[in-house]
């Protein structure tokens, strides 16, 4: 896969806090088992996920349940920007800060919900990390500073919406119990649906009908190099 002599910065946007995991947590376990850097970047605390718990009280769960299934598969979360959930749009400023995030970080590899997602939150995320990688490597938006920067690669995961078709098919038969483990720490999510059940399930089609191996991760991609 990677080389093991090039350590490389992995940074995985997600709209909510189980959505990386969900779509590209047995790769980053790869990953970050080999020694590469891998970080979370959260668009929103997922404060809508609940129809009985207040708002600000499930963001600050969601936020505490995130950092534990990082430390499962070997991320940290870089960032909870803390974004209204429900996005429906992004403005100019959201694109100048992501611009500063990727710029100050350098990512070599980056993963983002794919572009066929019909959920709301999901595309706006592609469509908003899609226009800053653009911006960020380029020489403009002066009040975003840092030099311009562009990663290798570029990967959009499935979540809601599997993908009708992909570039890329990623054998984590390896990891795909801690995949599972970090999911189950998102108990205010899993105790409404067991999605961790679901992505099993996926991830078992997914290895069997493309042969990557028993269970599998796959992706858009977007851009590639040296993957």
């Amino acid at each position: 896969m990677l080389s093991a002599v090039m350590k490389k910065k992995v940074l995985s946007f997600g709209a909510h806090p189980d959505d990386i995991e969900m779509g590209c947590g047995g790769t980053e376990a790869l990953l970050a088992g080999k020694g590469h850097e891998v970080y979370h970047v959260v668009a929103t605390s997922g404060e809508a996920g609940s129809r009985t718990i207040p708002k600000d009280e499930l963001g600050r769960i969601r936020e505490a349940e995130a950092q534990e299934s990082a430390q499962v598969i070997g991320a940290r979360v870089m960032a909870f920007l803390g974004y209204p959930d429900g996005l429906t749009s992004f403005t100019r400023e959201m694109k100048i800060d992501l611009i500063k995030l990727i710029r100050s970080l350098r990512p070599d590899i980056v993963f983002v919900h794919a572009s066929h997602e019909n959920f709301t939150d999901h595309k706006i995320v592609h469509e908003w990390v899609l226009s800053a990688l653009k911006g960020a490597g380029g020489p403009w938006f002066q009040e975003a500073e840092g030099d311009p920067w562009s990663p290798e690669s570029v990967f959009g995961y499935e979540v809601w919406q599997p993908l009708e078709r992909y570039g890329l098919a990623v054998d984590i038969s390896d990891t795909i119990e801690l995949k599972i483990e970090a999911l189950k720490r998102h108990r205010s999510q899993i105790s409404a649906s067991a999605y961790d059940e679901a992505f099993k399930g996926l991830a078992r089609y997914r290895g069997v009908m493309s042969g990557a191996g028993d269970y599998a991760e796959v992706f858009e991609v977007i851009r590639i190099s040296g993957f």
